[in-house]
């Protein structure tokens, strides 16, 4: 089984008139987003784009998107992260959303030259247009349970034994109570995820 390395992840809402000016350390704490033990790293507050980090969590916020992303990937904080972020919207009930974007993105430990039996590109035409040495990455969408999927794989250059695949689910809704209902399927992602994986190379 190849070496599948889970590096990033995170929750991103879309927004209309979002308002960032209100979010603060004191904010997330007294509103119960984040634990009371949270410790804050880094902090910018403007009103038109608010950063904070934790030492786990990190919040971008700007008046149309909040994106919460893991400061460390542990299996603790990748439980608590939907929690949060239906935590932090719920707060926000007046606020017009209108996306969901669930992400997920791997380092494997894979030969690029794989890639290559994976996409079958036409060998003599690439290497006539290129080099021999070429690597090969691809883009895939596909629907999967009211989301659209977008598959993004490629090589890292100059390192021929590791490959990067980023997926992003996206669902459009203008209700908070649907946009909570799809954050639970953040784990059901992350198995389809981690299946389709296993299901291109392990061969």
């Amino acid at each position: 089984m190849k070496k599948i390395n889970l590096t990033d992840t995170n929750i991103v809402i879309l927004a209309k008139n979002h308002n960032p000016s209100i979010i603060s350390k004191e904010w997330l704490k007294l509103r119960g987003v984040v634990e009371e033990n949270e410790n804050f790293s880094r902090f910018t507050h403007t009103p038109f784009l608010s950063y904070l980090e934790t030492d786990n969590f990190r919040f971008i916020v700007d008046i149309e998107r909040l994106q919460i992303s893991l400061v460390k990937i542990s299996d603790e904080n990748i439980e608590k992260l939907p929690n949060i972020t239906k935590k932090y919207i719920s707060q926000l009930p007046e606020t017009p959303y209108t996306a969901l974007g669930l992400n997920y993105n791997y380092n494997i430990e894979l030969q690029a030259e794989s890639l290559k039996k994976i996409f079958h590109p036409n060998k003599d035409k690439f290497t006539k247009l290129f080099t021999e040495d070429h690597q090969l990455g691809g883009i895939i969408m596909f629907s999967h349970s009211n989301f659209m999927v977008k598959i993004d794989i490629k090589p890292i250059f100059n390192e021929a034994e590791k490959i990067i695949v980023n997926f992003s689910f996206y669902c459009d809704s203008k209700k908070i109570e649907k946009i909570k209902k799809m954050i639970k399927s953040y784990f059901e992602m992350r198995d389809k995820t981690q299946e389709i994986l296993k299901g291109l190379f392990n061969e």
